[in-house]
């Protein structure tokens, strides 16, 4: 990418009613303003509220700020899927889960007295609900910014971090009553909640970065496109005009209803040593150190069941979200995109290698009768005869339909919105990793970011601006 991550300065920006907010300039006249808290917690496991003030009415907007606590096994020095480090200038954020709820701003153009209105892009990071963040060096909207302003499509870019995890999304009976006490409803969502205020603060405030409040889309990839489409389906969706659900949808992770959340709940307390009968038991559980509570997610839940569902609690959605439940987007959303990638399974391989023909079609059969069971793996080619090598591939394959293309198909064709749109990724990974000659779930964010070129052969460069300039316009 021509422009430079080397920030050539620094800038300040009015923004109405909250203060002055300093920030990093640039070349080519961008500016970015990191750590913007959106939302206040006024202690764990309850709703954030927007915030609409700074202290001493100023916020030093160049450095990141905190992050939501991650699970350790998710804190690695390198991300196998996303291998790109934060910015150089940037140091390590820290892990503060009251304090986590921040937004990074990037844009072209200095204040709303520049009399720019332009299209706003809100990312919404991904990572099963449980872990991630908006700091990670891949998100960094710096070169997208840039690539966009230089094509003559300006846009101001958003990425936010959401409570995940244990913090994010545990849910029972005594969080409920505590919420309910205080004046507030909703439990177990607080992610999702997370994200609405984080839209709310930009449909407020972004005007004063040169954005346009009227025309926000938002993106998001994996737990982030599932993010997208809970918000599309939210009882009272938060203010956006535009869509992109990135390897991810309503149904990808099933929303579980408050009693399924409460044997998780209660799980959690056995593992700390809490007496989960005990009246005082939630507040127990707050005065375990955040560190710890993640530590335990999982210990607790298992690598493929932690308690990164949403919740059924009767506030978030319209209607209960059920496998059967893609319905066409509403008619105010004004354009619509969903996608994958070809081998969206490979994040499965550990667990699907240990399968066989017989396991696989025992539990097929505990959803589906046996006519429906034998039909489908007739399609995929799964018979008894099948090398193990083999069977890993088809077992692949139907997951990765099952969990995350089917979805899109029927989304996509059910849509009545003029501006629909389906892609499919499958330029295969060519750099060094255990993923190389897949088209591996999240590989597309290496490239609609525009931060992977060192790593890119010229073509593939070419493909990202093709990527990045079909999600601008």
């Amino acid at each position: 990418m021509p422009a430079s991550k080397t920030p050539i300065g620094t800038t300040e920006l009015s923004v109405q009613g909250l203060g002055v907010v300093k920030g990093l300039s640039f070349p080519n006249n961008i500016h970015q303003f990191s750590g913007i808290p959106y939302a206040s917690l006024s202690k764990r496991w309850t709703r954030s509220q927007l915030r609409t003030s700074w202290p001493d009415d100023f916020h030093d907007g160049t450095k990141l700020g905190p992050s939501a606590p991650n699970p350790p096994e998710y804190n690695t020095p390198e991300d196998i899927l996303i291998p790109v480090d934060i910015a150089p200038h940037f140091e390590e954020p820290i892990e503060d889960e009251l304090n986590c709820l921040v937004m990074n701003i990037t844009t072209p153009t200095l204040g709303s007295d520049s009399g720019a209105k332009l299209p706003v892009m809100v990312y919404i990071h991904g990572g099963s609900f449980l872990f991630g963040g908006a700091n990670k060096g891949v998100f960094d909207c710096v070169n997208l910014t840039t690539f966009a302003a230089a094509r003559n499509t300006p846009v101001v870019t958003v990425n936010l971090n959401y409570r995940v995890g244990l913090g994010g999304f545990l849910a029972s009976a005594a969080i409920k009553q505590d919420i309910e006490r205080d004046g507030l409803e909703g439990v177990g969502n607080f992610g999702l909640y997370d994200q609405q205020v984080a839209l709310h603060w930009v449909n407020r405030y972004i005007a004063s970065f040169g954005g346009d409040p009227d025309n926000v889309t938002i993106y998001g990839e994996s737990a982030g496109g599932m993010s997208v489409s809970h918000h599309i389906a939210a009882k009272n969706p938060a203010p956006f005009h535009r869509a992109i659900a990135m390897s991810g949808h309503l149904n990808t992770l099933q929303t579980w209803p408050l009693e399924h959340h409460e044997k998780h709940y209660r799980a959690l307390l056995r593992y700390l040593g809490i007496d989960a009968d005990s009246p005082s038991a939630l507040d127990q559980l707050r005065n375990v150190p955040e560190a710890v509570v993640a530590a335990a997610t999982i210990p607790v839940e298992g690598l493929l069941n932690a308690t990164g569902n949403p919740c059924d609690d009767g506030v978030f959605h319209k209607t209960k979200p059920t496998a059967n439940g893609i319905t066409s987007p509403p008619a105010w959303l004004k354009s619509y995109m969903v996608g994958d990638t070809t081998d969206e399974a490979m994040i499965f391989t550990e667990d699907l290698a240990e399968e066989t023909f017989d396991s696989w079609r025992t539990g097929m059969n505990k959803f589906l009768s046996e006519k429906a069971t034998d039909e489908i793996l007739d399609l995929y080619g799964v018979t008894p005869d099948l090398s193990k090598e083999e069977l890993l591939k088809a077992l692949e394959d139907m997951t990765g339909d099952s969990v995350f293309k089917i979805h899109n198909w029927i989304a996509v064709h059910r849509s009545d919105i003029p501006q629909t749109f389906g892609y499919h990724f499958d330029q295969v990974c060519t750099h060094d990793s255990i993923y190389k000659g897949q088209a591996y779930h999240a590989l597309d964010l290496l490239y609609v970011f525009l931060n992977f070129d060192e790593r890119l052969t010229p073509g593939q460069q070419k493909l990202a601006r093709t990527m990045a300039g079909s999600f601008i316009d």
